[in-house]
C-alpha cells in the first residue's frame, strides 16, 4: 500500500510527509517497498512537486533504508510524544 499526498498541511509537514506506504509483514525484505517508492517518486514528479518530505520511526531501520537508497536526506529528528521521529526530503 502507498499514498502520496499531493500537499501538505501543518500535520503532515511535521508528522506525516508526502508519501506513507506499508509492505504486508510476510512480503517484507523482498525489495517492494524501494520499488514501491520509487513508482510514487516517479508520480510526484509528474504531479509537479520538487521534493518531497518522508517521515518515519527513528528505529524503523528498514524504512529509513529504503528512503535513503531512493536518494532521501535527513533533515532533522523530533520527539512526538514518546516516539522519535526522522524527517527526510527527496529531490526530484
Amino acid at each position: 500500500m502507498i499514498n502520496i499526498r499531493h500537499a501538505l498541511n501543518e500535520y503532515l509537514f511535521n508528522y506525516g510527509g508526502h508519501i506513507g506506504y506499508s509492505v504486508k509483514k510476510e512480503e517484507r525484505r523482498k525489495g517492494y517497498a524501494k520499488e514501491m517508492l520509487k513508482l510514487a517518486l516517479e508520480k510526484c514528479s509528474d504531479l509537479g512537486l520538487k521534493k518531497v518530505l518522508l517521515i518515519c520511526d527513528a528505529d524503523n531501520i528498514a524504512s529509513s533504508k529504503t528512503i535513503k537508497a531512493c536518494g532521501g536526506i535527513l533533515e532533522n529528528e523530533v520527539l512526538e510524544e514518546d516516539t522519535l521521529i526522522q524527517r527526510y526530503w527527496i529531490e526530484l
